[in-house]
């Protein structure tokens, strides 16, 4: 249109100029100048209009972007707003008449509207007239609207080893009648399977393992030659510590490093219930409740959780060392095919470790260890000091217990992986935000625009 426009308009002129005097002609020339120059205008602006569009999508995305990124390293909404704000002026939005910014987190529209992990800008602009103004009064606004999104895309492995104590005292009730705190922490146990297990397992892993305990670790036929050298007797399968110069290193069992069998170790227990322990003639735990390395198998997980039960006392180091053993890749040689724990190698494989407790370890057998107490704080050390996070969940922890408290606040990482629950409803929150905390050490910063 622009060409043949152009065309007309200089022919006509030619024409004038050799002397062309038809009026005829003249007229529909002055008649037709007007709308061949106002085409032009608005051709012109209309191209101008379509750029402004493009921009204003642009202020929108830096926007949504900022704001997001903000609220990850846990910027409030409000301070988050005024990141995206600063972005959109950044990119050319101007705070004047005509013009609207807002911000939304949940979106509230969209695939992604109700979500948290989501950030919807939209801004508003009037658009120019440049031209076209002496054809138009005023223009029409331009909308742009953005949403940005955190995925749950794995940037490393994820390995979660938790340490649930399956002791007598775990079947007194809770507040919640008909709920004992053995259910309570089943309940818990699965949510954070549920979180950190992850449906997509390339080109990264994320595997959870199991470690139930009371006075010992049941590690059942597969494994019991393994690591303790012997052969199971009857259905006798439960391991205590091992004593020497490996007692609280992750060394893979072997001549000199084997772990003692419970069988017959149980005779030299030493603590407050000595002499309990001693005449048990059972496994303990149970092997119901038999330790389970890491697994993919969501189902298979929540069912060997879901079959449970609790007996004996509290030998938590014990329960400790095995959380340790089953991530770490040191026992290989035990561990193997997809069992096997990956390199120590905080850019490849997050390693955590969660120790539920009431931290008043009653039980041990090895007494030039020390303590349960003092082997379970020097096993947590010598573990985090190898590269494995260690979260620590207090269930009910005696307040006027020094020892107790001492290990349940010093075991852990640090202070921000310190729970404290007294309640069922508190146990399930606990696990939940840990295994989103041992999620997001795992993730690759995967902010992205949506629709």
């Amino acid at each position: 249109m622009h060409l043949f426009g152009t065309a007309t308009l200089r022919s006509a002129i030619q024409r004038l100029r050799c002397g062309e005097q038809n009026g005829s002609t003249f007229t529909l020339v002055a008649l037709a100048i007007p709308a061949i120059v106002g085409g032009l205008a608005m051709a012109i602006d209309t191209g101008i209009w379509y750029m402004e569009k493009r921009k204003t999508q642009q202020m929108a995305d830096g926007a949504s972007l900022g704001a997001l990124r903000a609220m990850k390293a846990g910027s409030s909404l409000s301070a988050a707003q005024a990141v995206a704000l600063n972005d959109a002026k950044r990119n050319g939005y101007v705070d004047e008449a005509g013009s609207t910014f807002t911000l939304h987190s949940p979106p509230t529209s969209g695939p992604y509207a109700g979500q948290s992990n989501a950030v919807e800008v939209t801004v508003t602009r009037q658009l120019p007239l440049f031209f076209s103004k002496y054809l138009l009064s005023s223009a029409s606004n331009v909308s742009a609207r953005s949403v940005a999104y955190s995925g749950t895309t794995l940037g490393k492995n994820l390995e979660v080893a938790m340490m649930l104590d399956v002791s007598t005292s775990m079947n007194g009730s809770t507040e919640v009648y008909g709920v004992t705190k053995l259910d309570a922490m089943k309940s818990a146990a699965k949510s954070l399977i549920d979180t950190v297990v992850q449906s997509q397992q390339s080109p990264f892993t994320s595997r959870v393992a199991l470690v139930p305990y009371s006075s010992a670790v049941n590690v059942g036929t597969t494994y019991y030659t393994a690591v303790t050298g012997a052969t199971p007797q009857s259905n006798w399968t439960s391991v205590v510590e091992r004593s020497g110069t490996y007692a609280f290193t992750d060394e893979p069992p072997g001549t000199g490093k084997w772990l003692k069998e419970f069988r017959l170790k149980k005779t030299s227990a030493l603590g407050p219930y000595a002499s309990w322990v001693q005449s048990v003639n059972y496994n303990v735990p149970a092997t119901v409740s038999a330790m389970r390395p890491l697994s993919t198998d969501k189902v298979t997980l929540k069912s060997t959780i879901d079959n449970f039960t609790a007996t004996g006392t509290t030998a938590g180091h014990i329960g400790t060392a095995w959380a340790w053993y089953l991530v770490s890749p040191n026992w290989s040689s035990v561990l193997t095919g997809t069992t096997t724990p990956n390199a120590y190698d905080a850019s490849k494989t997050y390693k955590a470790v969660v120790l539920l407790s009431d931290f008043d370890m009653n039980t041990y057998y090895q007494s030039t260890n020390g303590s349960s107490a003092v082997q379970t704080q020097t096993l947590c050390t010598n573990m985090k000091n190898a590269g494995v996070t260690v979260y620590t969940v207090g269930y009910g922890v005696d307040s006027s217990n020094a020892t107790a408290v001492s290990l349940w606040q010093n075991c852990a990482s640090d202070s921000t992986k310190v729970y404290s629950v007294t309640s069922t409803a508190e146990l399930v929150t606990a696990f939940q935000s840990i295994a989103a905390a041992a999620l997001g050490g795992a993730m690759t910063d995967s902010i992205r625009l949506g629709e």
